[in-house]
């Protein structure tokens, strides 16, 4: 059992993965890989830079992460909850950002991502509708920010009318 990952853009990559998945590498493949990894590098003459990634904050709750359940659809006296911002943290640019959808049932939901800036703007850059989750297998959406572009915060949208009930844990990372 391995990490499923479809492309669906140049730039967004969206996977799961079942829970408790592993890969198991014996010494002689993980020697194999390593030395393959080096003569690329040697190669390309970049030097290996280990990614590193971050959870980002929730804004308006505490942690990295939050736990939700769908509201019903929004009316005039009432809100949905549909909606999560994520704080990018100032001063550092990050190229890559990845958002783990993990239901605690199987379910289909609406799903919508945005880089928000702060002079009023957005870029979306994941849309999809009526998206099957399954219980406990996290759904990731990994995408690159437009190139000179540095979002201030990340918008997660999860809901719709045939996900009202289900549950899930959203969470974003910042990678540089």
């Amino acid at each position: 059992m391995g990490m499923n990952c479809d492309r669906i853009y140049t730039n967004i990559e969206v996977c799961t993965q079942p829970v408790g998945a592993y890969m198991s590498v014996n010494l002689f493949d993980f020697k194999l890989i390593s030395l393959s990894v080096l003569l690329m590098s040697l190669i390309s003459g970049s030097p290996i830079q280990a990614e590193t990634c971050r959870g980002l904050k929730v804004i308006g709750g505490e942690g990295t992460s939050v736990r939700k359940t769908v509201s019903p659809i929004s009316t005039l006296i009432t809100r949905n909850n549909w909606n999560t911002d994520f704080a990018v943290p100032g001063g550092r640019a990050f190229n890559r950002y990845v958002v783990t959808i993990l239901p605690e049932n199987n379910a289909n939901y609406d799903i919508k991502l945005n880089f928000k800036y702060s002079d009023n703007t957005a870029i979306e850059f994941f849309n999809q509708n009526n998206v099957a989750v399954r219980a406990k297998k996290p759904f990731k959406i990994t995408a690159e920010p437009p190139t000179q572009s540095d979002p201030f915060q990340v918008n997660v949208f999860v809901g719709g009318i045939s996900a009202i009930g289900n549950t899930y844990t959203v969470s974003v990372l910042a990678c540089q």
